[in-house]
């Protein structure tokens, strides 16, 4: 083992760790774009599927409104999740 190898670790870690302290644009526009997809996709979801049950079982609940709710609120846990799992 060569002598220098701890400095050549201790600069790596050196240049990881100065490389996530430049967060860029591209870096907070991923974040808006995957949390957009991450919010978006449950609310639709679940307005199809409340749209297909009303076609289906009419009657006195609005399944669409509904589920659309509870895709809100499974797309803003998903959100959440995903900036403290990404967050710096």
């Amino acid at each position: 083992m060569k002598p220098d190898f701890p400095e050549k670790i201790e600069k790596s870690v050196r240049d990881i760790v100065q490389g996530r302290k430049k967060a860029g644009f591209w870096h907070y526009a991923y974040l808006i774009g995957v949390g957009g997809w991450l919010l978006a996709l449950p609310i639709v979801a679940g307005a199809y599927v409340g749209w297909y049950l009303d076609k289906k079982f009419p009657g006195g609940v609005s399944w669409t409104i509904t589920l659309m709710l509870l895709g809100i609120a499974v797309g803003a846990y998903n959100v959440w999740y995903f900036l403290m799992r990404n967050a710096e």
